[in-house]
């Protein structure tokens, strides 16, 4: 993995501790809300967040690289992210939103084969 793909799965430095948790967090887009925080996996090189938003059968899950984190606020719950709520939505969609994703998925998200390109922000195109 090179250094640019280490610094998109992997938390900025000092946005979360240890034992820190990002799961119910509400998520800023540079342009608004864009859902909550469903699942985290912390693991340096192999962090990512799933969003959901919208409301009951209606609602979608999506695999955003920990890299997109601006940072967090863990006393307002908050996650803010430095791209837009398009930017989010464009990226691929996962289907258990509690659950972790099988990193063969990130594995194919990486290689543009879901979607999206192989850099964030990922594309439809």
């Amino acid at each position: 993995m090179t250094e640019a793909e280490q610094d998109r799965w992997s938390f900025p430095a000092g946005s979360v501790g240890h034992s820190d948790s990002v799961k119910g967090y509400s998520c800023e887009a540079k342009d608004g809300n864009v859902g909550t925080v469903s699942w985290a996996n912390y693991k340096p090189g192999e962090s990512y967040l799933v969003l959901s938003y919208g409301h009951g059968r209606h609602e979608t899950h999506h695999v955003v690289p920990a890299g997109a984190v601006e940072g967090v606020d863990h006393e307002h719950r908050t996650v803010a992210l430095d791209v837009t709520c398009e930017e989010v939505k464009a990226t691929p969609t996962h289907e258990a939103p509690d659950a972790p994703v099988d990193w063969a998925f990130i594995d194919q998200l990486e290689r543009g084969m879901l979607g999206g390109g192989a850099v964030w922000p990922y594309t439809d195109g």
